[in-house]
């Protein structure tokens, strides 16, 4: 739907996830070490934690969470208008901002492609280090979420706001 008050309003809640709480975090141990190894246990130890300490301090209306066709954490498996979104999205290969109208609320996803240091953990398991390799077995033993491309649809950041 078009909708650009709830449109700005979830991009706002998403990009403050994204660039104000999860990349800080990140991109720091991504550079200490390229094999993806620190990075690795940043996200499988605290990633969920920032987003709910995120989510903590939105309004009482409204939440963001992170979603994928092909999800990594049990806990991030996405609903069945999630994988409608999805595969709409990763269809059309599009990766702007879409709003759902449901009954009670508004979804605003913003679709992520795959950059190249997201390959470090989700990439061709065939070059991947052993280290990234064995922290996803033990942690995520039904993973989905490797052999990614750069460019290509990797998931979706949902920010969902009640009516």
């Amino acid at each position: 739907i078009e909708n650009p008050t709830i449109q700005a309003t979830g991009m706002k809640q998403i990009k403050g996830l994204l660039d104000d709480h999860l990349k800080p975090a990140l991109m720091p141990e991504m550079k200490k070490d390229p094999s993806g190894v620190l990075g690795m246990k940043l996200c499988s130890e605290s990633a969920k934690g920032i987003e709910n300490a995120y989510n903590e301090n939105l309004p009482k209306d409204s939440m963001v969470r992170r979603t994928a066709l092909k999800y990594r954490n049990p806990a991030n498996k996405p609903d069945a208008i999630d994988v409608e979104v999805m595969t709409d999205l990763q269809t059309k290969n599009n990766f702007n901002p879409v709003v759902i109208e449901m009954k009670d609320q508004y979804r605003v996803y913003k679709a992520l492609p795959t950059l190249k240091p997201c390959l470090a953990c989700h990439g061709d398991t065939t070059i991947m280090d052993e280290t990234v390799k064995e922290i996803i077995a033990k942690k995520y033993p039904t993973d989905l979420a490797t052999n990614f491309k750069e460019g290509e649809f990797r998931g979706v950041v949902v920010s969902e706001i009640k009516k």
